[in-house]
């Protein structure tokens, strides 16, 4: 075998390549009251966001720049009538990464509080990637509440990194 080839093989072995962090992730709980055709949220971040609603019995979900991963709406707990606990929304977004801008709002000025539902865990972030999380915005009462949360990639995330060991061969 050429010893030009051990040597380069030898160089090449010295770096480590971490794989880059594409997918900043983030999990949206939404605890909606039993009111729910009362509600809009609206989130953003630069040229990425989301929004729902819910109207006329149909839920409203769109997107621009995040990717929905997956969805749920649900009864707040299982096996408890919604009309005491509320309803669950959850929304996975991927490659979510940004300084997001939410904006919850209620129609009818009460909040998204009825019965078991006080209203302030009415939009959460959690997730890894969520800094700081998770990230809670209530709307206990009134029209609107207004917030913000952040997802970034994992500290230490990059796409090459280099051992002190690493020597460059010469082609020759």
């Amino acid at each position: 075998m050429d010893k030009r080839f051990l040597l380069s093989a030898a160089g090449i072995a010295g770096a480590t390549v971490a794989a880059p962090a594409l997918a900043q992730d983030a999990a949206i709980t939404m605890h909606l009251d039993y009111w729910a055709g009362e509600h809009s949220m609206s989130a953003s971040a630069g040229d990425r966001g989301f929004s729902t609603s819910v109207s006329s019995g149909y839920l409203v979900l769109n997107s621009s720049g995040s990717i929905i991963t997956a969805t749920s709406f649900t009864n707040w707990e299982s096996g408890v009538d919604a009309y005491t606990s509320g309803y669950r929304w959850e929304i996975l977004l991927a490659n979510a990464t940004g300084n997001y801008n939410v904006v919850l709002s209620d129609s009818y000025g009460d909040g998204w509080a009825w019965e078991n539902c006080t209203g302030s865990d009415a939009f959460v972030a959690a997730g890894s990637d969520v800094v700081g999380g998770p990230v809670a915005i209530g709307l206990t009462s009134g029209f609107s509440a207004t917030g913000e949360f952040t997802v970034a990639p994992a500290p230490g995330a990059s796409l090459l990194e280099e051992s002190p060991d690493f020597i460059e061969q010469d082609a020759r």
